[in-house]
């Protein structure tokens, strides 16, 4: 075996190189940069989308709460609006009440009055009674 470099060798290299730089230039270059622009699509859409959930997790905790604001505030209102209505009752309650202690006072004046009219009606009368029946009893005039 005869193990020289012939012609036929260094015609093959060069044939390698010359198929090396063509298809470098040809086919790896511009497969590489299909890839690479590819990846950065892909880089950039997953970029994007991670963005775009980010920012619609933000938009949810916002809306959470401010929808926990307005539940807050709605609660708040109605909790001074039942005050205000109770305190209202109170003030109704109140013045009923008084108005009928006033009109209870008032009644028994009137009922202690007209006693005391009848009372004296009857001291007249019973006075007026015995006079007369002391004078039958008596049979004379007193």
């Amino acid at each position: 075996m005869n193990l020289t470099p012939n012609l036929t060798l260094i015609i093959q290299m060069v044939i390698f190189l010359v198929l090396m730089v063509a298809l470098d230039k040809i086919l790896f270059k511009p497969m590489m940069r299909v890839i690479n622009e590819r990846k950065a699509r892909t880089v950039g859409r997953r970029e994007a989308a991670a963005n775009a959930s980010t920012k619609a997790d933000t938009i949810w905790e916002d809306y959470q709460k401010g929808l926990a604001s307005a539940r807050s505030q709605a609660d708040a209102s109605r909790m001074e609006i039942i005050r205000e209505a109770e305190g209202r009752r109170q003030e109704i309650t109140d013045a009923a009440l008084k108005e009928a202690e006033a009109t209870v006072a008032k009644l028994r004046a009137d009922i202690r009055s007209e006693a005391e009219k009848a009372s004296d009606k009857v001291k007249a009368e019973v006075d007026s009674m015995a006079k007369a029946m002391a004078e039958k009893i008596m049979g004379r005039a007193i």
